[in-house]
């Protein structure tokens, strides 16, 4: 259910205009129009990358680009990076309150120092919903956590009743209340046969 959700929000997010793409760009300077239509389609490649993306985002809340650039050329090429191996720090440096860097670490390599990135080489998504969740986004997921933390302890819950009640199933009370003394061997003889 939480999957096609997830699938409902980049489909409707990707919906193409009636030309038939999903981002249009308008402006009367004909040379930022070449630029931003080479970035978005050839670069970017949105048409294909923007719903994984935005899936992306709307699960975790945050998305991470990793921009690729050239002197001259700008943005060449973008990594999508993953939001388990990406800290934004914000405030950390005295001497400049208002630096914003990204440090990443490799989840592959945990020897490796991590990767300083300054915040021009890193296109950071996030939803804004909540200030809790600063310097990060919240997830659209978030809101259902608790409900299935509760399903998973009641589901929990049940099958160490089942496991706690499964001897009491194999214990079997039997009456033999005008049954003369010497035939009680012989009739639960018969029970035991029968079941």
């Amino acid at each position: 259910i939480i999957s096609s959700a997830l699938d409902i929000y980049s489909d409707e997010s990707t919906v193409d205009n009636v030309e038939g793409s999903i981002i249009k760009v308008q402006t009367d300077n004909p040379k930022v129009q070449a630029i931003l239509e080479n970035l978005f389609s050839s670069i970017l490649n949105l048409e294909f990358n923007l719903w994984s993306w935005i899936r992306n985002l709307v699960k975790y809340g945050d998305f991470f680009l990793k921009l690729e650039i050239l002197d001259k050329y700008g943005i060449v090429n973008v990594k999508p990076l993953s939001a388990y191996e990406v800290t934004r720090l914000e405030d950390h440096d005295p001497s400049d309150p208002r630096l914003v860097q990204f440090e990443v670490e490799d989840a592959l390599q945990q020897s490796a120092p991590p990767e300083m990135l300054e915040n021009y080489e890193v296109a950071h998504f996030r939803l804004l919903s909540d200030s809790n969740f600063l310097p990060y986004g919240k997830s659209q997921l978030e809101g259902a956590r608790k409900v299935w933390k509760q399903l998973t302890l009641m589901e929990d819950a049940m099958l160490i009743h089942r496991i706690m009640r499964a001897p009491e199933k194999r214990v079997f009370k039997l009456d033999i209340g005008n049954i003369p003394p010497n035939e009680v061997e012989n009739f639960m003889q018969q029970i035991i046969n029968k079941m």
